[in-house]
């Protein structure tokens, strides 16, 4: 609630951007406003159409709470020799106030204003009522009306060091500036470059020109009217989104609101074209936003969902079962603002937490503020609030209280790479015990099948693995990826029914290049995409975070740790539709990445628990996963992997401990998988070491794991190719321990048809059940150099026609 004068004004009531809407006859345009004693006067250029002829007036609408508008009224006679227009502002003076404005001479028939319009004044004591106008020789004395030249969109100002002296801005040779000391006496003083529509105001002991180029808002700076230089780029609002601004926006009026009462803040009013095709030249309406800083904008629009029909949720796409009071601490204490340590409300900036409000202007000018105070707390609490991308910077701390909560934007387009990004950002902390969502429903289509939940009452469906190659299309219904793959949600037209893509976001939470970062008691929740994605970045702990997906989302891994290095995750859970923890370094990253320890961690999912790859181009080495739980407590399929250690692209990976793990439902417990995929098009070579050949996957030790419901064998691959020459390349993994392994089949049916040959998996996805039946129904290995199999203890189902364990090519010392 803000308070104003004697009225309220809740910016959250305030539920569009429109203040005067164009009318099948009448336009609004020019808009200059002026605060006083709790009302606000809008002027405006009133565009009225009869017929083929065309009146301009200054036009008159009044409000107390800038949501409720008076009907407007015409202060000026139409007159098409004169057709007064374009008010400039409502300027005190030596106890009178004066409203400045431009003639648009017309009386020949012309479409606009000709060389005999000039710029005027009218006298008023109510802000209502007017005297007559009278003209502002602005060149001079000696300068006959007549040789004055065409000028218009006028605006007054008192000098920032003489209170005394006043500047006349106006649209003559880009824009003119004259100054006066009794509003009679003129002395013309320069010119400079830009736009028409100029609105001039001082801000902390510098001159602003708000103008319009030829389309959008522009802004311009100087300390001295003699120099002048950009103060931003044009600001086009959300034009794109407004079919009553198609044509352009522009006319940018700043009402200075900074020192009234519980304000703080700059109304910006404007106006938007709509000339029909050309049916209503000059139709208008005048729109309304919001700014604490002259850069981010609350338009007060609500968001439109690009995909109105999607959003749905069934049963099963959420865990219910998630124990967040293990995780989360509700009652962590909101920072209270310090000489040291500053607090940004976003609410102080224009938020509202009302359903579809977008607020990202809001959350951006909280970043800034904090940045330019050299760090600080931006504070989320008291609702959930919608918002497109924002950013943040160094010595940071977003606190999302537990009450309140980061709401992505249903709309397409107004989140670019992520709803939350950092890059090249130094001690970031994230935390307060709220909610981060990402709407992830809605950018994605419906599944073909529901959720397939667990029932007791009923039989486990059998296991099958396709053979290896089959094609999603063909997939048979009883295949375990034919199941999963139905249940997922795309956003790419999968199923070739030319619904195109929903071109969602890439990742939720982005963090590129970052330092020091902190990531503690926080709920992620519905992402997208890839929910967090920490990116190149160093001396990283996440702990205590719940990421909460719907388990159809296609891609929505949890964590991934992309190029990164000293890494912690501890004491999160995670429940989502892909990868859980993950460990990958593509290409362009350009850098190794080394010391990652995950640990106390439970995850479900229906892809893989913890996963090193796929995407491995530089090295990873010095990963450490302890105490986990990997689970799928009520889903068909369950987890397809439980651990995944995969080299496709040229990755060295080397020193991976896992210890300490329990699985419950995970259909393949182990997957390790050197092959030459090549996803970066490495040029060929003679050479085996190049990363055409791939990696190496080296110095592994996985011990005391123990797997429960497993449905498909163990598998540890190498390859094995064929040059170019003819020549043999072997590519084994190497010293391989597998110690303490006890698991135990679910006891179900199963399909199984092996190969007479199993063929080199050289350059598909790797993924187990991409791999296809194999002759084993516990550990099959193939390629290997050192491999250490002790303590295993591997129970069968009932219907098994398989041998325990098979090696081919296994060197064990």
């Amino acid at each position: 609630m803000t308070i104003l004068g004697e009225t309220k004004m809740n910016l959250a009531k305030i539920k569009g951007p429109v203040v005067l809407a164009q009318t099948e006859k009448r336009g609004y345009r020019d808009p200059a406003a002026f605060y006083h004693e709790g009302t606000c006067y809008l002027y405006f250029t009133m565009v009225e159409q009869e017929g083929t002829e065309q009146y301009f007036t200054i036009g008159l609408s009044k409000s107390r709470d800038f949501i409720h508008w008076s009907e407007p009224v015409s202060l000026t006679e139409r007159a098409k020799e004169k057709e007064y227009s374009s008010p400039g502002n409502l300027f005190a003076f030596q106890g009178k106030y004066y409203l400045c404005m431009q003639t648009y001479c017309r009386e020949n028939g012309e479409v606009y204003g000709n060389e005999k319009s000039r710029i005027y004044t009218m006298e008023t004591e109510d802000f209502e009522h007017f005297e007559e106008p009278v003209l502002l020789k602005v060149k001079g004395d000696n300068v006959r009306e007549e040789d004055m030249g065409r000028m218009i969109d006028p605006c007054l100002l008192r000098d920032k060091d003489d209170p005394d002296k006043i500047w006349c801005f106006y649209k003559q040779n880009g824009v003119s500036y004259s100054w006066s000391y009794d509003m009679v006496h003129w002395t013309y003083a320069g010119r400079t470059d830009c736009g028409e529509n100029v609105c001039a105001l001082t801000i902390d002991d510098t001159y602003y020109l708000m103008h319009s180029p030829e389309n959008g808002i522009g802004l311009l700076k100087s300390e001295d009217l003699r120099h002048f230089e950009e103060a931003g780029p044009v600001n086009f609002l959300s034009q794109s989104r407004w079919p009553w601004a198609k044509d352009r926006i522009t006319a940018g009026f700043l009402l200075d609101m900074t020192k009234e009462a519980g304000a703080g803040f700059y109304m910006l009013f404007y106006h938007g074209d709509n000339e029909r095709n050309g049916t209503f030249p000059f139709g208008a309406s005048i729109g309304m936003a919001v700014t604490k800083d002259l850069k981010n904008y609350i338009t007060f629009e609500p968001e439109e969902p690009t995909y109105p029909n999607l959003g749905n949720v069934y049963e099963g796409d959420y865990y219910r079962g998630i124990p967040r009071e293990e995780y989360i601490d509700k009652s962590q204490v909101i920072p209270q603002a310090s000489p040291e340590r500053p607090v940004f409300d976003i609410r102080d900036f224009g938020a509202a937490a009302i359903p579809g409000r977008v607020n990202t202007a809001a959350f951006q000018a909280a970043a800034d503020a904090c940045e330019a105070a050299g760090g600080g707390v931006i504070l989320v609490q008291d609702g959930s609030y919608v918002t497109g991308t924002f950013y943040l910077y160094d010595n940071t701390t977003l606190f999302v209280a537990s009450n309140g909560e980061i709401e992505a934007t249903r709309e397409n387009g107004r989140i670019k790479t992520a709803l939350l990004v950092a890059e090249g950002t130094e001690n970031l902390v994230i935390t307060g015990g709220g909610c981060i969502c990402g709407n992830g429903e809605w950018y994605v289509y419906e599944p073909k099948l529901k959720p397939a939940l667990l029932r007791d009452d009923r039989p486990h469906p059998p296991t099958h693995l396709a053979p290896r190659g089959t094609a999603d299309r063909m997939l048979p219904e009883t295949a375990l990826r034919y199941n999963y793959r139905r249940r997922i949600r795309f956003s790419e037209d999968k199923y070739d029914e030319n619904v195109g893509s929903t071109q969602r976001p890439e990742f939720m939470v982005y963090l590129k290049n970052c330092r020091n970062v902190r990531m503690e008691n926080i709920v992620l929740k519905d992402a997208m995409a890839w929910t967090l994605n920490l990116f190149a970045c160093e001396d990283v702990l996440v702990k205590d975070v719940v990421i909460d997906n719907n388990r159809h989302v296609a891609n929505t891994d949890g964590i991934d740790i992309t190029g990164s290095s000293r890494v912690e995750i501890d004491h999160c859970f995670i429940s989502t539709a892909d990868d859980g923890i993950v460990v990958k370094n593509p290409e362009n990253t350009g850098t190794d990445m080394s010391e990652i320890h995950v640990h106390d961690c439970q995850v479900i999912t229906v892809m893989n628990a913890f996963k090193i790859g796929t995407e491995t181009r530089w090295n990873i080495s010095d990963i450490l996963v302890e105490r986990c739980r990997f689970f799928m407590p009520d889903l068909f399929p369950g987890t397809t992997s439980g651990i995944a250690i995969e080299s496709a692209d040229g990755s060295h990976i080397q020193n991976v401990t896992v210890r300490d793990i329990e699985m419950k439902h995970v259909t393949c417990p182990i997957f390790i998988c050197l092959n030459m995929r090549n996803r970066y098009g490495v040029p060929y070579s003679c050479d085996s070491s190049s990363p055409y050949w791939g990696g190496r996957i080296q110095n592994i030790l996985l011990e005391r794991i123990h797997a429960e419901d497993m449905e498909v064998p163990c598998i540890l691959s190498g390859f094995q190719a064929a040059g170019k020459g003819g020549e043999t390349v072997r590519k084994g993994i190497e010293d391989i321990t597998i110690r303490g392994f006890r698991a135990v089949y679910l006891d179900n049916e199963e399909i199984v048809n092996v190969p007479e040959v199993i063929e080199e998996y050289l350059d598909g996805y790797p993924e187990n059940n991409l791999f296809g039946d194999v002759d084993a129904y516990g550990i099959w290995v193939r390629h290997c150099d050192r491999l250490a199999l002790e303590d295993v203890d591997i129970v069968p189902r009932s219907a098994n026609t398989r041998e325990r364990i098979k090696l081919y090519d296994v060197h064990k010392e």
